[in-house]
């Protein structure tokens, strides 16, 4: 499959060929630039390829009708919408039982935020404002609602940038356990200690896949992905936060 933006002098993807089993979790990392996001946006039929197609199910996405597509896939990026509705109608826009929308704010972390008919907005006569990590847990459970309405594909492109390490990763593994087996998730992060939860990862270079397998396996490859990890490491590993495998050291001063 090959992309580029109209108007680029070059593609954002070049011959990328990749398959993401269904019920898995995969992680894409990669420097800026390197196609993540477009990635995501591709399958959400943001866009279409230029050569190549995406495949749901071994059925090419531009032979199913938009709509009914985009009801099976839920996506949360960065840049999420921020509704000034209710609670209930930021986490289940098109609909959904309570008990549905207060297990996803549950499964999110985001249980006890406000009570479900709260307007979150200050400027609404009992409304409140939400700090951005609980905008973002409120936008988890809104993928995680759409979930248990029948989406089968997850796409979470860096939804919990405003969250520290341990928050990011905490998340992530909600969301892993609420969808594991059943639903196919794809995580765009930077953060490693999240990224290695995931069942796959896949490193993104210039548009292609340069590296592709578990954190265990990557890490024993010694390639870029190993690199990478190495880095952040070495960045975080003076604040506590990481020790030489990687693995998160939680300390008091991060709580």
């Amino acid at each position: 499959m090959t992309f580029g933006y109209p108007g680029a002098s070059r593609s954002v993807l070049e011959h990328l060929d990749l398959t993401i089993p269904a019920g898995t979790a995969m992680a894409i990392v990669g420097v800026n630039g390197a196609g993540k996001t477009t990635l995501a946006k591709l399958l959400c039929r943001l866009y279409d390829p230029q050569t190549g197609r995406v495949e749901v199910g071994g059925i090419d996405i531009r032979e199913l009708d938009v709509a009914d597509h985009r009801a099976r896939v839920t996506a949360v990026f960065q840049d999420f919408v921020r509704y000034e509705l209710s609670l209930r109608e930021n986490v289940a826009p098109l609909g959904a039982s309570d008990d549905v929308v207060l297990d996803a704010l549950d499964a999110a972390g985001g249980a006890g935020l406000a009570t479900l008919d709260t307007v979150l907005a200050r400027g609404y006569d009992g409304g409140t404002e939400l700090s951005g990590g609980q905008w973002q847990r409120v936008a988890l459970a809104r993928a995680l609602a759409a979930v248990r309405e029948g989406a089968g594909v997850v796409l979470l492109d860096e939804p919990t940038a405003q969250l520290d390490v341990r928050g990011e990763a905490e998340i992530f593994s909600r969301v892993l356990a609420a969808t594991r087996g059943a639903t196919t998730t794809l995580l765009v992060s930077h953060r490693f200690s999240t990224v290695r939860l995931a069942d796959r990862i896949c490193v993104l270079e210039a548009g292609r896949v340069v590296e592709l397998g578990s954190h265990t396996e990557l890490m024993a490859l010694g390639g870029r992905y190993r690199s990478m990890f190495d880095l952040q490491a070495s960045r975080f590993g003076s604040d506590g936060e990481y020790d030489e495998q990687g693995e998160e050291i939680v300390l008091d001063s991060l709580d």
